[in-house]
């Protein structure tokens, strides 16, 4: 086993514990279908997260180039990974026992931690992109969708208007779709 390939088991628990932890929310939601109403900018925002959560895993194929013999670098990586799991438990509500729960509520309770978060882990994701060897001649190519997506979440922070928020939102998964479907991977942000 390659020091990659250790390295990758220990990242792949934390980002396997984050999708579990989003996908039995939404189980957890499914069950309580009756007693939620507005689901749609949590449903939207989760699925950029899912979105988000493989672009990320994805993207660490290329630092198999990185020879990891330092810890500084290793907490690094694990950093976003880290992040992600704290994103899912700030987005994904708890529900109680025969309770009521209006999620577009509970989206606007939370949407600046969830967004201050979201930033975090960009800069966190993009942090690490100076240990690969093709860095100098790919930063602005990374950094653009980061960017953009960044300034996108930047203005949710700043305003209640559910219009901009399913505005956004959109603009945010249809980014990611047309990315994903265009561009290959590249970094732990991968658009």
């Amino acid at each position: 086993m390659s020091k990659f390939e250790f390295i990758m088991m220990f990242v792949s628990v934390v980002v396997a514990f984050a999708m579990a932890e989003l996908l039995m929310g939404w189980g957890k939601l499914i069950r309580a279908r009756r007693r939620v109403t507005r689901p749609g900018l949590l449903a939207g925002w989760s699925v950029w997260l899912l979105f988000i959560m493989t672009y990320h895993y994805m993207g660490f194929w290329e630092y198999q180039a990185y020879n990891f013999t330092k810890v500084t670098p290793m907490l690094l990586f694990l950093a976003a990974p880290i992040m992600m799991v704290l994103l899912t438990f700030v987005l994904t509500p708890e529900i109680r026992f025969n309770q009521s729960l209006d999620l577009e509520k509970h989206y606007f309770e939370t949407k600046n931690w969830f967004f201050i978060m979201v930033i975090i882990f960009l800069i966190l994701a993009r942090a690490s992109d100076p240990l690969l060897p093709d860095y100098a001649d790919t930063w602005l190519r990374r950094m653009t969708g980061t960017i953009l997506v960044s300034a996108s979440v930047i203005l949710l922070l700043f305003t209640d208007n559910r219009q901009i928020h399913y505005i956004l939102m959109w603009f945010n998964l249809a980014y990611l779709t047309l990315v994903s479907s265009i561009i290959p991977v590249s970094g732990l942000t991968a658009f």
